[in-house]
């Protein structure tokens, strides 16, 4: 029995449980606009958010009554280390700016292969009071009903939560942008990877290009609507882990096109998107273009400057992986009972050594 059908795949109910197949579809979306908006901190954050979500007209897309996630970035970030995750700041302006225009926001993130999100985390996120001060929920993506989805060049199904795949959840994308040490870069479409519900996230690193295939491939079925990639210091380096923050950033980049949101934030992050991978199989190796609104405030060639000090090279990327790639053939319960009680060491590290 088919339960939803989208342009990018239908999921049927089947003995009770939900089996989902990807559909041929356009990726690139038609609205190739992308803004990069001047962030003002305080009291005058909110205006920045609202301006932005109004000058890519996203009234368009988000109708009075919608109910909107907003999936954000806190599980992959490093504890004390704001530049690495999410900032709760402007999430808020966010869900402000959303139930100004009659949406119910909830705000969602999935547990990691080594992060279970709880709310000690959201504490040390700086989540948890903000989501009661604005009587807004938290939903832990992997502790409701998933789908297991079947997409194009993966050889093993994806584990997603329903509850992004109904048609009428519209979908927020927020992360920071930031250099990633297996990846290049992690922005918009590594984002989703983020949401999917299966915690053992591992299984999508054991063939040595399926990592890349599984972020492109969540991304396509998650696709937001809204793409956010929002942060007052941007991350750079040997990231997402070992960290060197460039201040004064103040940038938001919003897009309704995920793609070409991340090509905009591969140029600042000085990393080419050619080399993005996971980009590189969602526009099936082609060449894309944006529109840079007009209204947008490019980062000052200082801050770029040091941001291209700090960005690896495709060689290093190169490196790194093979390097890492062991790790994940560890049993999944020792990976969730050891890694958290090393975070404490990679905060050290980041603090020492990272002027963070």
């Amino acid at each position: 029995m088919i339960k939803y059908e989208t342009e990018r795949y239908i999921v049927s109910q089947n003995n009770g449980k939900l089996i989902g197949q990807e559909k041929e579809h356009n990726v690139l979306k038609k609205d190739d606009v992308v803004l990069i908006q001047k962030l003002k901190k305080g009291k005058e954050l909110f205006k920045s958010v609202s301006d932005a979500f109004d000058k890519i007209e996203a009234e368009s897309i988000i109708n009075k009554g919608d109910i909107v996630a907003i999936k954000v970035n806190i599980g992959g970030g490093i504890d004390y280390v704001p530049v690495t995750y999410s900032d709760p700041e402007i999430c808020e302006a966010i869900i402000k700016k959303l139930r100004i225009m009659g949406a119910n926001p909830f705000v969602c993130e999935a547990n990691m292969r080594a992060r279970i999100i709880h709310d000690k985390l959201l504490k040390i996120r700086g989540y948890f009071d903000m989501l009661k001060r604005n009587n807004c929920k938290f939903v832990n993506l992997s502790k409701y009903t998933s789908v297991e989805m079947h997409c194009h060049h993966l050889t093993i199904p994806l584990r997603l939560p329903e509850i992004l795949l109904k048609p009428q959840v519209k979908i927020v994308s927020f992360a920071p942008p930031k250099h990633h040490w297996e990846c290049g870069i992690t922005c918009n479409q590594k984002n989703m990877y983020g949401a999917i519900a299966e915690f053992r996230k591992s299984k999508y690193h054991r063939k040595y290009e399926r990592i890349d295939r599984a972020v492109a491939a969540a991304a396509r079925i998650m696709s937001p609507d809204i793409n956010i990639l929002a942060a007052y210091d941007i991350g750079t380096g040997v990231g997402p882990h070992f960290i060197y923050s460039v201040e004064n950033f103040d940038r938001m980049i919003i897009s309704k096109d995920m793609i070409r949101g991340d090509k905009v934030a591969s140029e600042i992050l000085a990393y080419p998107f050619h080399l993005v991978k996971y980009a590189m199989i969602n526009t099936k190796g082609k060449n894309i273009d944006y529109s840079l609104h007009p209204d947008s405030s490019w980062p000052d060639q200082d801050i770029l400057k040091q941001i291209k000090e700090h960005v690896m090279a495709y060689g290093e990327v190169n490196f790194w992986k093979p390097i890492l790639y062991l790790q994940y053939f560890l049993p999944h319960y020792l990976q969730i009972k050891m890694f958290p009680q090393m975070e404490f060491f990679f905060t050290w590290i980041n603090r020492e050594f990272y002027s963070n």
